[in-house]
């Protein structure tokens, strides 16, 4: 489940994040009115870079099988819940109209995001918690 939301992030964030960078997908400058961007070319390299790189290791180190992963995972979740709330805080309040739409997509990758830490954790304390933390019986003889 990781792993296919992971791909999913990644690839939707990479192929959003790069066409706002290069201004082949276009949202109006009025959105950013009092954000410290004139454009979306660095918001659109964050999106790429950040947001769908962390996903896009995090799902390639999950197919490896490495408990890194599991710390990837979480980040990548992090980041993406981060994200969100820098774009809420710098482009909502100038949306109008579009808000109705935008607002559920921030939901949706919010809990993707949520989702992905929660899996991250919970994966984390049934399969590589014990490996780490042995217990060790002290015999008094």
């Amino acid at each position: 489940m990781l792993v296919v939301l992971e791909a999913f992030v990644a690839l939707t964030s990479i192929v959003c994040g790069v066409g706002l960078a290069l201004g082949v997908i276009q949202f109006p400058l009025a959105w950013l009115a009092g954000a410290p961007f004139r454009d979306y070319f660095i918001l659109g390299w964050v999106m790429a870079i950040l947001v769908g790189g962390s996903s896009l290791v995090a799902a390639a180190t999950m197919l490896t099988g490495r408990e890194v992963g599991v710390l990837f995972s979480a980040l990548a979740g992090l980041l993406l819940m981060g994200f969100e709330v820098v774009e809420v805080s710098l482009v909502d309040r100038n949306l109008g109209y579009w808000l109705l739409l935008v607002v559920p997509l921030q939901f949706i990758y919010s809990v993707i995001g949520l989702t992905l830490v929660g899996l991250a954790v919970f994966l984390w304390l049934t399969e590589y918690r014990g490996q780490h933390f042995h217990s060790r019986h002290v015999s008094h003889g």
